[in-house]
């Protein structure tokens, strides 16, 4: 796990690229490297978290035996081993990196390279002979690539704050901070909220070459129709428990620690459950504990683990006053506005394993959205089954989902510049249910807390590890028949099945305690003077998004706990930090 920036076409100065790279050094506190040419106008910067292979052969940019290709790398390629050995006849490998096989791989297949992998990537790979640069992110987008692409120059970086220290100025994009006030949407396009400055989507490779930039999709998981009709309940959870027994061992390659973040939930203890099996329970566990005891679930998790792994169990409890504290680092380490409280008490998670010295956490993310676990899927397969298929192609969010706030707050000039375009997204299946999760996985929530995630874990020089969101797993648990995702109102109904008789009972009947509860209460007891000072003041007051007497009797409203829209109240807090931080 890295940090990579560079440029190609009209290059900064050299020792431009060297500070701009300093500002991903959390990234990679390991190694630093660089690969800069006027003659060739490309520039390449690496900063290096060692994680396969530590020793100095690791080091990037990395050049093919005969120094036509340069690679810089973030992620990891899980089954770089058995492509290795289908290499072995055709390359030369000096090292024992999976960054070394990612760069054979390219030069054998181009870009089929990537239908190999089975993993979490984003890298540039400059040709010096066709003076081309090939980028690519990996299928679900777990890690990022962020561009700017102006006038046939090209800059890229895994954060947006290494393009802010290359030169691209700081502009608010105001579509996007429209999508995100009226319906609480972000990361849900290739829009960032800087002008200017986008995202590979996930699933694409892009080619830059004479001062031209293309993207293409190479993976679409509404292309990788699969029919599962025929298997059985059994043979259902035996493919699922092969396919996630698989993808976790997998993810225990590496050369440094590996950990484990542990809730009282269905989800992370399942990969308890496999991940005991390869360590034999010595197994560092991470556990995020409230300052609260009707939301606190330590002791629900306590129960979970098993007697040997309690000695190597770490816990950490958040507490009000750290959310306030800890509002605007995470606008400094996340680059834009994010998620509230859960957000926030993730970082104290993260912290825990690096004063714990594992440098890499497994983490049960994505089985809400490819095991429909979100309590509205249950609408959607209702509406499956009265209502035929859908005649469209797209999918309205406004339809769809409820708008987050009363559009009046939005001043009438903000409103009608922004407004006209309905927000859309594809809707390619004949299920309600399939375009649902279809939207979730490839555009609103996965997109948005892998950002989160990333961002924090990289800020803390960790990697995270997500075997749910293994494409396998994700194509076989999608295109599985409706009555294995929910069945007579159990959800993630598969998964459950595979747990039967391995997680008891009552953890696999647990609710999900959301944050948005907690958040609420904190907000209203704790950071009543704060938020009401932010929003008084006057830079907020001279923002033109907002019909600032309606705001004031929507927050008044909330406060006298008349309204539960704790996320509205943090949209608003949250978005002028980040001007404070980044715009003004």
């Amino acid at each position: 796990m890295c940090g990579i920036l560079g440029a190609v076409g009209k290059l900064p100065a050299e020792q431009k690229i060297k500070e701009a790279s300093g500002a991903l050094a959390h990234r990679g506190p390991d190694d630093v490297g660089f690969y800069y040419s006027q003659k060739e106008s490309v520039a390449l910067a690496h900063r290096r978290l060692s994680i396969i292979d530590l020793s100095s052969a690791g080091h990037q940019p990395m050049a093919s035996n005969d120094g036509r290709y340069w690679l810089v790398f973030n992620g990891e390629i899980y089954n770089y081993l058995e492509i290795r050995e289908e290499l072995a006849t055709d390359y030369d490998f000096k090292t024992k990196t999976d960054s070394e096989v990612l760069l054979a791989a390219y030069i054998k297949w181009g870009a089929d390279c990537l239908q190999k992998f089975n993993g979490m990537f984003a890298f540039a790979i400059w040709d010096k002979r066709d003076k081309k640069l090939f980028c690519a992110r990996d299928r679900m987008g777990v890690k990022p690539f962020f561009y700017s692409f102006n006038n046939g120059q090209l800059l890229f970086a895994s954060e947006i704050k290494g393009l802010l220290a290359l030169g691209v100025k700081a502009r608010a994009d105001e579509r996007t901070i429209f999508e995100y006030l009226n319906y609480g949407l972000y990361d849900h396009s290739d829009r960032t909220f800087f002008q200017g400055v986008n995202v590979l989507p996930s699933g694409c490779f892009a080619v830059w070459q004479n001062n031209d930039f293309k993207i293409q999709k190479y993976w679409d998981l509404a292309d990788r129709t699969q029919n599962y009709s025929a298997l059985s309940g059994q043979e259902v959870v035996d493919q699922l428990g092969a396919l996630l027994a698989d993808a976790i061992k997998l993810r225990f390659r590496s050369d440094v620690p590996v950990g484990l973040n542990l809730s009282s939930g269905l989800d992370s203890n399942s990969l308890y459950y496999y991940a005991k099996q390869i360590t034999g329970g010595n197994l560092d566990i991470f556990s995020m504990c409230l300052a609260s005891e009707e939301y606190n679930e330590c002791g629900l998790i306590e129960q979970s683990l098993s007697s040997g792994n309690k000695k190597f169990w770490h816990t950490c409890y958040l507490e009000p006053a750290e959310v306030l504290a800890g509002a605007g680092q995470m606008n400094k380490i996340q680059d834009q506005p994010y998620g509230g409280i859960p957000t926030i008490a993730y970082e104290s998670l993260v912290k825990l394993a690096r004063d714990a010295k594992t440098t890499v956490l497994l983490e049960g993310q994505g089985v809400d959205e490819i095991l429909a676990g979100y309590s509205y899927y249950k609408r959607e397969l209702q509406n499956d089954a009265v209502g035929g298929k859908k005649a469209v192609d797209t999918l309205s969010y406004s339809q769809d989902m409820t708008k987050l706030i009363n559009q009046d707050i939005l001043s009438a000039d903000f409103a009608a510049e922004h407004e006209g375009e309905e927000l859309v997204f594809p809707a390619p299946f004949d299920s309600h249910l399939l375009n649902a999760q279809y939207r979730d996985i490839c555009y609103t929530k996965l997109p948005r807390v892998l950002r989160f995630n990333d961002h924090i874990t990289m800020r803390y020089g960790r990697e995270l590890r997500l075997p749910f969101l293994d494409y396998r797993i994700v194509e076989f648990c999608f295109w599985l028949p409706a009555e294995h995702k929910i069945q007579n109102g159990s959800q993630k109904f598969a998964l459950r099945q595979l747990m039967k008789g391995i997680i008891p009972d009552d953890v696999q009947g647990r609710q999900k305690k959301a944050f948005g509860a907690i958040q609420s209460e904190w907000f209203r007891q704790y950071f009543g003077q704060e938020i009401g000072d932010l929003l008084a003041s006057d830079s907020f007051r001279a923002r033109n998004f907002w019909n600032h007497k309606k705001l004031a009797e929507e927050v008044e409203k909330f406060f006298k706990g008349e309204l539960d829209n704790s996320f509205f109240i943090w949209q608003c807090f949250n978005l002028e930090l980040w001007f404070k931080e980044f715009i003004d």
